[in-house]
């Protein structure tokens, strides 16, 4: 019987192989390899993408003003690492990326299962027509102008344009850095119009933000994400759209690891500099938000670089309502004087919404040569009679009452639905006492989840997938098969992730066959620092922790020995 299984596997990965090799493959941009990293390469006609090919996307791909990409349902689109892959739509173009709930298109990395990381290609970026608070010349950020031919100017004077449609789509593994607070997010939209649809869109570990907005009127419903490092929403520029139906879960061991990097749940601006009051101002509404943060409960210990669930600043006016925030080391803060004043004046709305946090829910801070305002009171603000706002003081995880928040994703018993006696249930949402525009859904119930449907009936049941790390995609989008307890056919040891890392870092590895395993790290003078794994393993793939708190910030080496097998790869402590 093992014998047949062993042949079943083989002719199982012959005939995929086979078909893989059958499949059409299309290259989209100036081409791949280094030499065309950031290469720019304009589309002057319509084009359009089917399913029955693979498309790589290379260099900085763009589709210029007054043309149209069409993506077929169930469609897949690679990212060509060495190139940085990224897709652009112009101000003015229009991309119509309309999947189905049983055939999501998918961007993501090209690399293989077990190799894929955050920032393997560009990601996605729209700009529109839509009014922004910046010049209509500005650039967005992510390093555009820099090389001939690459400007990327957005915004307009049409509250009301159209780049298209983003539905059912996926977006993996994206996220480029230029430089310090000059990134490529996993779905970038500046400028963007709220006739565009953004709707049923999964953003899985970015290198930066999920989705940011940059200005425009765009509005968005039915949004996860997971696993991302930095923030998971970010809006900025006037952004005055509206936003419903978010679940985002973060992983603990990964996060914005650079010297000033720091990881918020949300961050909202006005402007990035002062002045910060110019119009238009920085508006945009959320409800039916569900954010599950890195820590399962107030005694857990998690990286300094793990900041805010919410940093509201520099003159925004951002509202949230009618959600769960939870699971981060530190809650919302309202900083500085122009930010507090829109908040006394009601422009800056937190209402019928469930804070949960290791230390302070709400606080008011300060920035640069900013002071808060005398008497302002966050506390009491939030605390506000008729507002219906609970946690203003620190509780645990349980206090929320979800069925199951703290696995990670990717475990079948992660389930982040209210119970029906929890506060998202019983306390009530308020949607006519606030008049939230239409674009926002009138429901009974706080957060991203409908408590009276079970898991695979909620809106993210049937397209997403929560750990595109064991995704195959050899025979493409709808023919996916997650292959996590497959046997798999070779040893395999994995750059550890994050990398550089601080303090903590996770090392994958794979072993075809029950067996002997060592796991070690060295430091660069071959001295042993740590035994992660010494012992019989199973076959399968594994993952060890190595926790370098109490080492210095250098290069470290580690190594594999199972059977026959050795292998060492290098990982980088920045402390």
């Amino acid at each position: 019987m093992k014998r047949f299984f062993t042949f079943f596997a083989l002719l199982m990965l012959i005939l995929s192989t086979v078909a893989f090799a059958a499949r059409p493959t299309k290259i989209l941009g100036a081409g791949r390899g280094v030499a065309n990293f950031r290469l720019p390469y304009h589309q002057t006609s319509d084009i359009k993408l089917s399913k029955d090919t693979t498309y790589v996307l290379t260099g900085w791909y763009f589709i210029d003003s007054l043309y149209k990409i069409t993506i077929d349902p169930g469609t897949l689109i690679v990212g060509d690492k060495p190139s940085g892959g990224t897709i652009i739509i112009k101000r003015g173009a229009k991309i119509i990326a309309d999947g189905k709930v049983n055939a999501p298109i998918v961007f993501t990395s090209e690399q293989p299962i077990g190799q894929r990381a955050p920032g393997d290609w560009g990601g996605v970026i729209v700009v529109g027509n839509a009014p922004t608070n910046q010049p209509l010349s500005a650039t967005l950020e992510g390093g555009f102008g820099t090389v001939p031919n690459s400007e990327l100017s957005l915004g307009g004077s049409n509250p009301t344009d159209s780049s298209g449609v983003l539905r059912y789509v996926r977006i993996e593994w994206a996220g480029i850095a230029f430089a310090q607070d000059n990134e490529i997010n996993g779905l970038t939209l500046g400028g963007v119009g709220n006739k565009t649809v953004v709707d049923y869109v999964q953003v899985s570990y970015a290198n930066d933000d999920d989705i940011e907005f940059f200005g425009g009127t765009v509005n968005a419903k039915h949004i996860v994400t997971n696993g991302n490092i930095d923030d998971n929403m970010d809006t900025d520029w006037g952004w005055s759209g509206t936003l419903q139906y978010v679940l985002v879960k973060r992983d603990s061991l990964i996060f914005d690891a650079s010297a000033s990097g720091s990881s918020n749940g949300f961050e909202s601006d006005n402007m990035g500099s002062e002045p910060w009051n110019v119009f238009p101002r920085t508006s945009g509404k959320v409800s039916n938000v569900t954010y599950i943060g890195p820590m399962s409960d107030t005694s857990s210990v998690v990286n300094s670089h793990w900041g805010n669930l919410g940093m509201l600043r520099r003159g925004t006016e951002f509202s949230c309502y009618n959600s769960i925030l939870m699971g981060w080391p530190k809650g919302i803060t309202i900083r500085d004087t122009i930010t507090q004043n829109a908040a006394i004046a009601g422009r800056l709305q937190i209402r019928n919404t469930s804070i949960q946090t290791k230390s302070a829910p709400i606080t008011a801070s300060i920035s640069g040569t900013e002071v808060n305002i005398p008497g302002f009171d966050a506390v009491a603000w939030f605390n506000t009679a008729g507002w219906g706002n609970l946690g203003s003081t620190v509780r645990n995880n349980g206090a929320i009452g979800l069925v199951n928040p703290g696995v990670p994703f990717t475990d079948k018993a992660f389930d982040p639905r209210p119970t029906a006696s929890s506060e998202a249930v019983t306390a009530g949402t308020g949607y006519k006492i606030w008049g939230l525009p239409s674009t926002i859904d009138s429901v009974s119930y706080r957060g991203a989840l409908d408590p009276s449907k079970p898991m695979n009936q909620q809106y993210f049941a049937g397209w997403t997938k929560f750990d595109p790390q064991n995704v195959d995609y050899t025979l493409g989008v709808t023919a996916v098969n997650e292959v996590i307890n497959a046997i798999p056919q070779a040893y395999q040891l994995n750059q550890n992730y994050p990398n550089p890392f601080n303090p903590t870092t996770a090392i994958t590895f794979v072993v075809p066959t029950n067996g002997q395993v060592s796991l070690k790290v060295f430091d660069m003078l071959g001295r042993e620092v740590a035994t992660l794994v010494n012992g019989l393993q199973d076959a399968g793939r594994h993952t060890a922790y190595f926790n370098a708190s109490n080492l210095a910030s250098g290069v470290y080496l580690y190594r594999i020995s199972a059977g026959n097998f050795k292998q060492v790869k290098k990982m980088m402590l920045l402390k």
